[in-house]
């Protein structure tokens, strides 16, 4: 009995051994199957990645550098190319084309008070130091400007290497922060650029007077805060050109805009007056010279009428002459009629009285005569009258 139950026990253990290497078979091969598959899966990614993610292509008014292991290799600017990806390479892409920075470090806190004069006529307070943005002028006036800048990236690899650029050159400076976690500012390009203007607008104003730089001469003095900062910005060689700088806001304090309006119309009205004046002056000088010509004129044609007039008679005189000594009475008589001739020639009445024989005169004078009536008029009242 005993040899029964040993051999049942024995029949039993060789059957669940039997069952466990069948699940072992079954389940390294699909260990296997799983590895296969995840070492193909793996080896597809390596492929790919190593080949196609290193691809790019350099997009239009940009410029790419590449770093390899955090060293310059090359920079390309146009087409496609292919580098070992990260960690080997780092692609760094720079734009180039014309970008604008503004500067509001001369402003008043608020800009308000400047810009929106509708709903802030008065100005509001003084200005307070550290807060407020200003400008001392040469004549030891206040001003507040705002300008605007526009530049050009035309070295990338200088302008990576040498600006503190972000690591995205086109993201925004790095905000820097004190040991207590406060913002104590930016660092980066746009940071550097905006305090290269700042530097310009300052040194230059201060050697301008504050009526030439708001009314007279606005573009004389823009142009020398544009020409300040190209020499800075060339002297700083950080592969950026400068195209241009503009002016923006330039105003007296709040407090003080509308007292310079009133001064400003005074002088245009001045102004207006004055070229009103000019005008006149103008005018009255080139009428008076018109004049003056005119008579000049008239007096040297006079001059040569009666130089004419005297020679014409003295040559008459002269062929009078030797006749006048031969008949002195015939040629008197001559010169008497001709001159009564020429008289009577410009008189528009004449009269001519006639000696009657024993010393009888008679002299009748038509001196106002009718005037002229219409014919059937006269004939209407002859009619009239016989009635």
């Amino acid at each position: 009995m005993e040899n029964d139950n040993k051999d049942l026990t024995l029949e039993q253990n060789v059957s669940e051994d039997g069952v466990f290497s069948s699940g072992m078979d079954m389940l390294v091969k699909s260990l296997k199957a799983v590895f296969i598959l995840l070492s193909s899966l793996i080896l597809i990614l390596l492929i790919w990645f190593f080949t196609f993610s290193g691809f790019f292509t350099v997009r239009p008014d940009t410029a790419v550098i590449v770093l390899q292991f955090g060293k310059f290799k090359e920079i390309y600017t146009d087409d496609w190319h292919w580098v070992f990806p990260y960690p080997v390479s780092k692609i760094i892409e720079i734009p180039t084309t014309p970008q604008s920075l503004t500067s509001n470090t001369y402003m008043p806190a608020n800009e308000k008070l400047i810009t929106d004069r509708k709903n802030n006529p008065q100005g509001g307070e003084t200005l307070v130091p550290g807060v407020d943005g200003y400008l001392i002028t040469a004549d030891a006036c206040i001003i507040h400007t705002s300008w605007s800048m526009t530049y050009r990236i035309t070295a990338p690899k200088r302008y990576y290497e040498t600006c503190l650029t972000p690591a995205a050159p086109a993201d925004a400076d790095e905000n820097l922060k004190n040991s207590k976690g406060e913002d104590i500012g930016t660092r980066g390009p746009r940071t550097l650029l905006r305090n290269v203007l700042d530097n310009a607008v300052l040194q230059v104003t201060a050697k301008w007077k504050v009526n030439d730089i708001i009314f007279n001469r606005t573009n004389e003095y823009r142009m020398e805060v544009e020409s300040f900062v190209r020499r800075q910005i060339a002297a700083l060689d950080i592969g950026i050109s400068v195209e241009t700088v503009s002016l923006g806001v330039k105003s007296p304090p709040p407090q003080t805009i509308n007292a310079f309006n009133e001064v400003t119309s005074a002088e245009t009205y001045a102004k207006s007056e004055e070229d009103k004046a000019k005008a006149y002056a103008a005018k009255r000088i080139a009428l008076a010279e018109s004049e003056r010509n005119i008579l000049i004129s008239e007096a040297k044609n006079y001059k040569l009428r009666v130089v004419a007039e005297v020679r014409a008679d003295a040559n008459t005189f002269k062929k009078l002459l030797p006749e006048y000594l031969k008949n002195p009475e015939s040629i008197t008589v001559a010169l008497f009629t001709q001159t009564v001739a020429d008289a009577l020639s410009t008189a528009k009445d004449k009269f001519i009285v006639n000696s009657l024989p024993g010393g009888r005169q008679e002299i009748r004078l038509k001196l106002n005569p009718e005037p002229k009536t219409d014919k059937k008029v006269v004939d209407k009242s002859r009619k009239e009258g016989g009635k």
